[in-house]
């Protein structure tokens, strides 16, 4: 498998390498993202080893390690296990005093849940041998509150050794393409959204199929790669997964506020905060607050893995219909008809993505204070209101941007609307955006107006 993308994280791995002291970087990310891979590139003409710690008792993580440690320093596997975690950790560092070695210790809170005072040794041993030691230490793990409270937390006994660390997320639309480099860039962008920009899922489609094939293989089949995924998921990484399940159910089911969410689960809406927050760690839901009113006690909530929002929208509703073999019938009479509904929020995190980078590349009309989402009241016009993408700064300067996904070309009525709402935020200068899927009228496009295909997104 080629290795694509974490251009940026594998440069600054090797950078630090090549400064030849101790190191201690902590990667860290979702299941699935690609963490494994980009480390594997990392050391793969380096000197060391890839310990993967297991969900297991300290006997046997000892010994798993303790061969580990071997290999790592260039010896036999056959030696006999060391009695204790010191002496394991104590032999690899006195190894790296002369040598520049690294040891990656991968699903580190499984190793830290087993033996609880591994964190405290570790500490211990880096302070005594930081400023002889050549080691790099790679502390890699996919529980997100584990790794952020109890590895990079100021509570840790690891807080302040750490040279550099990473949070890996999941692709950017761009990314994600070149995965399946041979399709259209509208069936690229569903992809995309299929898969969230997960690196493993992302595996999982070929393009030397259709995209229906794909589909029906990966999502509406009983041996599907990602036909149970999130059942999985939340089973691996969350204590109650029913009532998980539950939540994310309501919320595909378009309960957005903590009321609605409690009043459909017949829950008190206390009692679900701490199981927001757990799938907001997760990166599975996010709550988002219109700009321009962040303090808003009436946040809402989504779901942002689009992988989530694609298996509750479609699999699960039709999970007897794919346990009989019906994939395709499920496809035909249930997937291809709302895939652009689907695709509509996609499309969306796309053009955010886009805006993203223009941002990064200085190729935006002004630099912003805040951009998100925005709706509420539009008192001008006397209704509530959406902007699919808003971006100001003190100045009065705003961007308004709509993003259209539909088969039909955009037509300047959608401009006209973009600009009326304009109005209600008095601004001293307006910019407009349209993005689309099936591209545009013939419009007389002013300096501040941009129409922006999903080619030009693709080719950007």
């Amino acid at each position: 498998m080629k290795f694509v993308g974490r251009e940026t994280e594998l440069k600054m791995l090797n950078q630090e390498f090549e400064q030849g002291v101790f190191a201690l970087s902590i990667i860290y990310g979702r299941r699935r993202v690609g963490k494994t891979f980009l480390i594997q590139e990392f050391i793969k003409d380096k000197e060391g080893y890839y310990f993967v710690a297991l969900e297991s008792n300290e006997i046997i993580n000892l010994s798993s390690i303790s061969q580990s440690i071997y290999l790592a320093c260039g010896l036999q596997q056959t030696l006999p296990s060391f009695t204790n975690y010191e002496d394991a950790f104590r032999f690899l560092f006195d190894y790296s005093t002369d040598h520049r070695v690294v040891f990656v210790i991968d699903e580190y809170p499984y190793l830290a849940s087993a033996s609880t005072y591994i964190s405290s040794l570790l500490q211990k041993l880096i302070d005594e041998y930081r400023s002889r030691s050549q080691l790099f230490l790679i502390l890699c793990g996919s529980s997100m509150s584990f790794m952020e409270n109890q590895v990079l937390g100021y509570k840790s006994p690891l807080y302040g050794r750490r040279t550099s660390q990473h949070r890996i997320q999941p692709f950017g639309y761009l990314e994600a393409s070149k995965f399946v480099e041979s399709y259209s860039d509208k069936e690229k962008a569903i992809v995309y959204g299929l898969t969230s920009g997960v690196a493993e899922y992302l595996t999982f489609f070929s393009d030397t199929k259709d995209l229906r094939s794909n589909i029906i293989e990966v999502f509406l089949s009983k041996s599907g790669r990602l036909f149970e995924e999130p059942s999985n998921l939340l089973k691996q990484e969350l204590r109650e997964p029913k009532m998980y399940n539950d939540i994310l159910f309501a919320i595909a089911n378009s309960c957005s506020k903590l009321n609605e969410i409690a009043n459909r689960l017949n829950k008190q809406t206390g009692a679900l905060s701490y199981y927001l927050k757990s799938l907001m760690e997760l990166d599975i839901i996010e709550r988002k607050t219109p700009v321009l009113d962040r303090k808003t006690k009436r946040p809402i909530y989504s779901i942002k893995d689009s992988m989530f929002r694609f298996w509750f929208g479609f699999v699960q509703p039709n999970l007897n219909f794919i346990n009989l073999d019906m994939g395709e019938m499920v496809y035909d009479q249930y997937v291809q008809d709302q895939l652009n509904l689907f695709m509509g929020k996609t499309f969306e995190q796309i053009t955010f993505e886009y805006y993203e980078t223009r941002l990064k590349k200085g190729e935006l009309p002004f630099l912003p204070k805040d951009y998100g989402n925005w709706w509420g009241n539009d008192r001008l016009r006397k209704k509530e209101s959406e902007i699919d993408l808003l971006s100001y700064n003190d100045k009065g300067q705003y961007l308004l941007v709509e993003a259209k996904w539909k088969n039909q070309i955009t037509k300047k009525e959608t401009l006209t609307e973009l600009i009326e709402k304009s109005r209600m935020f008095a601004p001293s200068e307006s910019f407009f955006w349209i993005t689309s899927l099936s591209g545009f009228e013939e419009l007389d496009v002013q300096r501040n107006i941009e129409l922006i295909t999903l080619e030009d997104m693709y080719d950007f």
